[in-house]
């Protein structure tokens, strides 16, 4: 599965290897950082040279640019280039300090910039095709060492023959974080809108790290899988398709009968065997009572993080927002473990119950 086809995740890697650092890199500089967390060289040519394109594009809409590259063995026709099609439309959703970074090192850019200060108007430029030097690695097969989310996340609902319509969608979004040299640290966001959802938008976040993007990227898709997707899919998108994968009971709530579905405990930080949370879940939902739930369906996400029993990190979720009064029940909580550093996640939906 972590090696679907897709370039969402490799875009994002390049953006952040063209934008790390107090100083524009070299070319040499992104490279390394591409080739360096395990991006395979067919891929980095690709980000190298695309990503400065399709920022440029995005910076200069109005210039007419040729969907050409022209390399000593001969055009490359960017509208049959997938990696440059996913940079072009990762560009739409540039901020300036992006757009700065990585378009005003092209030659596209350049060579207007030129024109301009020669006195030319740019409604009147008429841009020649851009030629690289060298030639373009040959296209391997794969993803080129950067797992596509958003292909991962549609092979997981295609597995679970999960149909979305109806108003129904899912989404990821990839996340880059600043790491030390050497190490990658990223974010996934899968998110997913339905009608039968409380709120517009169903968002689970998870982290990962690694040596390469393949390492780190994969480290947040396991912990999704272990841990929400199967609520998701049970409770929500398709009741019924993986009820090995859960757990479910009947939740009494002053606005109507729940049943949860809950899915696997995740463990993280420890090799140590790591108590059930169901005490402290049973407290949650002790305090639930008191929260106006509507008879639609609810998230809810909790996760923590000790160190030698003291609470690090505290998140309780409730619809995808922060829920003061569960964080309040979590503080009032023991340690799952007196020593070390632990933490624990587990996810769930409250779907309501019609009748008996």
């Amino acid at each position: 599965m972590i090696g679907l086809v897709g370039f969402d995740g490799a875009v994002e890697a390049g953006v952040a290897a063209f934008c790390a650092g107090a100083e524009p890199p070299g070319d040499q500089e992104v490279w390394r950082r591409l080739t360096g967390a395990g991006v395979e060289p067919w891929l980095a040519d690709r980000l190298l040279v695309f990503l400065p394109m399709a920022y440029t594009r995005r910076l200069l809409p109005n210039v007419a640019f040729h969907d050409v590259l022209v390399t000593p063995s001969g055009r490359v026709d960017l509208r049959d280039e997938p990696v440059f099609l996913a940079a072009l439309a990762r560009a739409q959703q540039a901020d300036r300090g992006e757009i700065e970074r990585i378009a005003l090192r092209s030659s596209e850019f350049n060579a207007i910039n030129n024109a301009l200060n020669a006195g030319e108007k740019l409604e009147e430029l008429v841009p020649g095709e851009t030629s690289a030097a060298t030639d373009l690695r040959p296209v391997e097969p794969g993803d080129g060492g950067v797992p596509s989310p958003r292909a991962i996340f549609n092979a997981m609902l295609d597995g679970h023959d999960v149909r979305l319509d109806d108003g129904a969608r899912a989404e990821t979004k990839l996340f880059v974080h600043p790491a030390p040299d050497g190490m990658v640290m990223v974010q996934i966001d899968f998110a997913v809108a339905h009608p039968a959802l409380a709120a517009p938008w169903l968002v689970e976040s998870l982290a990962g790290f690694g040596a390469t993007w393949r390492e780190a990227i994969g480290m947040a898709v396991r912990k999704f899988e272990g841990g929400s997707l199967h609520p998701i899919i049970d409770g929500l998108l398709r009741p019924g398709a993986a009820p090995d994968q859960v757990e479910r009971s009947r939740h009494e709530h002053p606005g109507g009968m729940f049943e949860l579905v809950l899915g696997h405990q995740v463990n993280t930080f420890t090799d140590q065997t790591v108590p059930s949370i169901e005490p402290l879940l049973d407290r949650l939902l002790d305090t639930l009572r008191a929260e106006p739930l509507t008879r639609k369906v609810h998230a809810l996400r909790v996760f923590t993080a000790y160190q030698d029993g003291r609470l690090q990190t505290n998140e309780v979720l409730l619809d995808s927002r922060p829920w003061p009064a569960g964080e309040t029940v979590v503080a009032g909580s023991p340690a799952p473990l007196p020593t070390g550093m632990v933490g624990t996640r587990v996810f769930g939906l409250l779907v309501p119950v019609d009748g008996p």
